[in-house]
């Protein structure tokens, strides 16, 4: 009776099978809900406001985030440049990467073999000294000319 092999012992497990697919969606929804305001009496915030709070990083922030070279992220940059997902926004002669886009793909290894929740939190790590990097200057003191002689 041991020797019996039901359909349930042989049947393949669907997680198994599409474990990655599952975990590019779940990474995808966490970036989602990341960006969601939850408290809709605070003022919405737009483009600048996350410009401001480091959402953009030049490439050499970026390659220093993911431990690589800054033309491995520019060649990243121009791939995805085409998808549903860019890595990044060329403006002039510059990539601007995306922040969190940059942390998913490397959770989920497209950049090189590193993958998975320990090497986004350790690039996340490296993140945050570029928060806040695109605060503006405060204006320049000139000196006062009205008791220049």
């Amino acid at each position: 009776m041991s020797d019996k092999t039901t359909d349930r012992d042989i049947a393949p497990n669907p997680v198994e099978e599409h474990r990655d697919l599952v975990a590019d969606a779940l990474v995808a929804l966490a970036g989602s809900v990341r960006r969601i305001n939850v408290d809709p009496s605070l003022p919405q915030r737009d483009v600048i406001d996350l410009i401001l709070d480091g959402e953009l990083l030049t490439l050499d922030q970026a390659a220093d985030v993911a431990m690589c070279s800054d033309e491995k992220i520019r060649r990243a940059c121009e791939l995805a440049a085409a998808t549903v997902t860019p890595l990044g926004v060329k403006w002039a002669t510059r990539w601007l990467v995306g922040r969190v886009r940059l942390l998913d793909d490397i959770e989920r290894g497209k950049l090189d073999g590193r993958r998975g929740k320990e090497a986004r939190d350790r690039a996340e790590d490296r993140a945050r000294k570029y928060e806040g990097w695109a605060r503006p200057q405060p204006p320049l003191s000139l000196p006062d000319r009205s008791t220049a002689g």
